[in-house]
């Protein structure tokens, strides 16, 4: 197996999940929508309606990959979506996510944001055991480590695949009745969890996807945690909570959008702030200062989208 992107980190995917809203697909549309500057090159969305699980994937943009009979074809209250922008694997629809495989009758999607390091080690010591790989993408990897662990009851299977997990990643998963939300132990990726008017949930990588769809900011998933969200309510697990928290600079520098709020900090305010600090410290005879890159430009919070 060759890992032909191996050498070029890219981390900006973007995940969106929903839980509770008879419209689920397409407000994990919308969600989609406002996080399409992290990642072009596919996109998708997983539905469960309680008992059967249906899926729509494309490359491309979100608006070229879904259509208005494509989200009605996907029934159910409970769905998660991605945005892709290569992790590990090439860039084509095998490696679009959000992932889905089915184990012991058990449907399980992952819609991954991040790099895992030891993906390698992980996936050489699956394949010994058996395991068979339809992918080249590291989201695969943890599909089979929860089938490993599944014996041993949801919530030992899950702090044994993250625990077992080294690397920076934010990752929802979707299986028939849940919706769960998983960061990393040292919060590395952005992850945000906020309220839906009717009283569902959504979980995205920004707080601009909860915007766009009016649902009220929450709180973000801490670092090494494992949040559940189902029809009994919300409960955490946590992973090894003793790793120095490390937050990626480049979401406030370049990543992420300039209206979200990013590790409780707004992302423009931020980028002002690093703009005068700069000019204070590289004083330059300058008639006229411009921004270069899309991340410089302001932009206001976004106005809720209707379907048209």
């Amino acid at each position: 197996m060759t890992y032909s992107d191996a050498s070029r980190p890219k981390d900006e995917c973007g995940v969106c999940g929903i839980f509770g809203h008879e419209d689920a697909a397409k407000l994990t549309y919308f969600g989609l929508y406002a996080l399409q500057h992290r990642g072009q090159e596919s996109a998708g969305i997983v539905a469960s309606d309680g008992s059967q699980i249906s899926q729509h994937k494309g490359m491309g943009l979100v608006h070229d990959v879904f259509s208005e009979a494509d989200l009605q074809g996907l029934k159910g209250h409970l769905t998660v979506g991605h945005v892709r922008y290569s992790t590990t694997g090439a860039s084509n629809i095998i490696n679009a996510q959000p992932f889905t495989a089915t184990h012991q009758g058990c449907t399980v999607a992952v819609a991954h944001n991040g790099n895992l390091v030891n993906i390698r080690s992980l996936r050489n010591e699956l394949e010994k055991k058996g395991s068979i790989f339809q992918s080249t993408m590291d989201s695969e990897v943890v599909v089979h480590l929860l089938a490993r662990c599944s014996h041993l009851g949801l919530d030992k299977a899950l702090i044994d695949t993250f625990e077992s997990i080294k690397g920076a990643y934010s990752i929802l998963l979707l299986t028939e009745d849940k919706l769960i939300a998983v960061r990393d132990a040292g919060g590395f990726r952005p992850l945000c969890l906020g309220k839906l008017n009717n009283g569902g949930f959504i979980v995205a990588s920004e707080t601009c996807a909860l915007d766009l769809v009016e649902a009220q900011y929450v709180r973000d998933i801490e670092p090494g945690e494992i949040l559940i969200i189902d029809r009994d309510g919300q409960r955490s697990l946590r992973l090894d909570t003793s790793q120095r928290r490390s937050f990626c600079i480049f979401e406030q520098v370049y990543f992420a959008r300039p209206d979200s709020d990013i590790f409780g900090i707004n992302v423009y305010q931020s980028r002002k702030r690093m703009g005068a600090i700069l000019a204070r410290e590289c004083k330059i005879d300058a008639d006229f200062v411009m921004p270069t890159r899309p991340s410089a430009f302001p932009r206001p919070r976004a106005s809720p989208l209707k379907w048209q």
